[in-house]
């Protein structure tokens, strides 16, 4: 009987500690995967290994999302710089016989965008020329890539090319930026003397945008130099209607031809006009200078200094001074006192300290800079670090 106690009892115990022992066996044990398992962007971004990537683009069967996700990741990779992962994902993908239609088109898109920022322009180009005969989004998103890679590498009449054979969709943005490239080329055979083909080129960039402010630009200063003040004025003010921001790439022309006309009355009103919007303090100079000649500098610098209350800056205050010293003009005791303001706005509104590693600006100090991360790197602004690199409202 003892002995049959003793016998049950050892079996009990046997089972216990094999049940035991095939348990964490089983629980240490990793679970096996089906081929085909494709991960979450997450996953895979937080594995970030080959052999991840590689388990991936060796998958059988892709459904659409799962490609989806393949363009997720490889726009990732780019945008952290591991373009060549990016190129080996996509080439792996686009080689597969199992991708078809708009999938195919954005997949190659992506490639494209690849090759583009590893500097291997050509084989983008190449891509990109095919997905111009696609149509709707991918055509408009291959065109736009294309044209920003061209005009980084200044080929502005191939743009012009591509659109003359109407590769290029007709959307506003696009078409605007072929009226740039028309103009590019405008200005730089009117600086040789041809004025017949600036002509034929401003043409065609009002044709791509009917509101191409710098076509206008391009024929004023053209009239400008062939002494022509009313045609350049004429030009100028279109430009001005189409977009006030023009002024500053024309102002010291605009200013010339005006008084070439003797309509100085013309000038103050287009300058009131356009130039208050913009808060350019060569406009500003330029109207001051213009209504000191019709009404005295007391009136001009008097009407600065208004301007200067409503847009305050170290810039306008030098101007300021100028217009007093051309004018030999003192502040009256109550301007003084504005201008004291002025530079204390200034003074408040303006960053004081900066970042001595990557030129951070701030108004207020840190002990460790909020853009590089160093410690003990700030230091107070003066007249010999006031320029550098950008400014933050701390």
């Amino acid at each position: 009987m003892i002995e049959s106690a003793i016998v049950f009892i050892l079996v009990l115990v046997g089972t216990g500690i094999g049940w035991t022992l095939g348990y964490r066996s089983g629980k240490a044990r990793p679970k096996s995967t089906p081929v085909d398992w494709i991960p979450s962007i997450d996953f895979i971004l937080a594995q970030n290994t080959d052999l991840t990537l590689k388990r991936i683009v060796n998958a059988q069967t892709l459904d659409d999302d799962s490609v989806e996700l393949f363009l997720r990741l490889g726009c990732s990779l780019r945008e952290k710089g591991e373009v060549e992962r990016a190129i080996h994902l996509h080439q792996t993908l686009f080689a597969r016989t199992d991708l078809k239609g708009v999938l195919l088109q954005e997949l190659e898109l992506e490639l494209a965008m690849d090759f583009s920022m590893a500097g291997l322009h050509d084989r983008a180009e190449r891509l990109l020329l095919e997905l111009l005969e696609s149509r709707g989004r991918i055509q408009e998103k291959a065109a736009m890539v294309l044209l920003e890679l061209l005009e980084g590498e200044g080929e502005w009449q191939q743009i012009l090319d591509l659109n003359q054979a109407k590769k290029l969709p007709t959307s506003p943005l696009l078409q605007r930026r072929v009226a740039h490239a028309a103009c590019e080329l405008a200005e730089r055979v009117a600086s040789s003397g041809n004025y017949v083909e600036t002509r034929q080129l401003c043409r065609a960039a009002l044709k791509s945008d009917s509101r191409c402010a710098r076509a206008f630009v391009v024929l004023g200063n053209m009239a400008f130099e062939q002494n022509e003040p009313h045609e350049a004025v004429r030009c100028y003010l279109k430009a001005l209607d189409h977009d006030p921001g023009s002024i500053i790439a024309m102002l010291e022309p605009m200013v010339k031809s005006f008084r070439q006309l003797g309509d100085p009355r013309g000038l103050l009103a287009h300058l009131q006009r356009h130039g208050e919007e913009l808060n350019y303090v060569p406009a500003l100079v330029a109207r001051a200078e213009t209504l000191a000649d019709l009404e005295g500098a007391d009136s001009a610098i008097a009407g600065f200094i208004e301007d200067l209350e409503r847009y305050p800056s170290y810039t306008g205050y030098v101007a300021m001074l100028g217009l007093l010293l051309r004018h030999k003009q003192r502040l009256t005791e109550s301007q003084a006192h504005g201008v004291y303001d002025i530079l204390h706005r200034i003074d408040t509104d303006d960053p004081s300290f900066v970042c001595s590693q990557c030129g951070f600006k701030a108004r207020e100090f840190h002990w460790r800079c909020p853009s590089c991360k160093n410690w003990a790197s700030f230091k107070a602004i003066t007249s010999s670090s006031h320029s550098s690199v950008v400014i933050e409202d701390l």
